[in-house]
């Protein structure tokens, strides 16, 4: 019913295997089922329209251990031929979240990874303003994958290796990386959840800045060290505009402290200095 080639498939491959539910067996009752916060709701319908078969979405309002009438949206599939498909690519029944690997078959990779990237990842920007993609998880298998995945698109490497508290694996991407990954996994009209494709659509269309962390570099020249080494520390980082923490630092370089326990002063005003 099925095919896993299919870019809507392989989505929901990688988005069933880090977020979904599936419970019974595919040889007689069960159901396969995807749990939502209310606010991302709406995207389980969009997902029906790709699902062959009977399946349902449900409202469901309980209290948790943060909060009271907490709300969800579930969608359930208990169609036995299409979670006997879903299975066979790779969606195991039961316990599942240190087992997952992907699909053995053709698939297709970005959409597959934004799957996995929509259920147990993260994409957005720092508190600096620098975009990244993070993933965690406790498949070994997974975080194997995303890895070389990430090598083949960006260039970069990541380590798969799990922290020791808990065994999952943490990998993160960041600036010029994670564009590319955006850019590589969420493409326009794409299969995904809305709030993570605006995140996405955010993140590729951030360009590095001119300069870091706000600053332009200036470089030294010959004439910048003749002023360094002519006048004092204050009267030089006047002349030059810049501080006298860093035209102490570039005399330094020049000449060395005269003392060797001599200890930084940037008010300190002898031309040894």
């Amino acid at each position: 019913m099925l095919e896993l080639a299919a870019p809507e498939t392989s989505y929901m491959v990688g988005l069933f295997q880090t977020d979904g539910s599936h419970y019974g067996s595919t040889a007689g009752k069960g159901k396969l089922s995807l749990e939502l916060a209310a606010r991302d709701g709406a995207f389980l319908t969009e997902l029906q329209r790709h699902i062959p078969g009977h399946s349902v979405v449900r409202v469901r309002t309980r209290d948790t251990n943060f909060r009271t009438d907490y709300v969800t949206h579930c969608l359930e599939i208990c169609t036995q031929a299409v979670r006997a498909d879903f299975e066979r690519f790779g969606v195991p029944t039961g316990r599942k979240s240190e087992t997952i690997r992907p699909p053995t078959g053709d698939f297709s990779r970005p959409d597959y990874l934004r799957g996995i990237i929509d259920g147990d990842g993260s994409i957005g920007f720092t508190a600096n303003g620098y975009p990244f993609i993070s993933l965690v998880t406790t498949s070994p298998f997974i975080a194997e994958h995303f890895c070389a995945e990430i090598e083949a698109v960006c260039g970069v490497s990541r380590s798969a290796r799990p922290n020791k508290r808990d065994g999952a694996v943490n990998v993160m991407i960041a600036n010029a990386a994670a564009v590319a990954l955006a850019r590589w996994c969420y493409t326009p009209r794409s299969l995904a959840m809305p709030r993570k494709s605006t995140a996405a659509e955010q993140v590729s269309a951030w360009t590095a800045p001119s300069n870091r962390f706000g600053h332009t570099r200036k470089h030294w020249t010959a004439e910048d060290d003749e002023i360094v080494l002519l006048h004092p520390v204050p009267e030089a980082a006047r002349l030059l505009e810049r501080s006298e923490k860093s035209v102490y630092m570039r005399r330094w370089r020049l000449v060395g402290p005269k003392r060797r326990r001599l200890r930084f002063s940037p008010d300190q005003q002898n031309d040894g200095g």
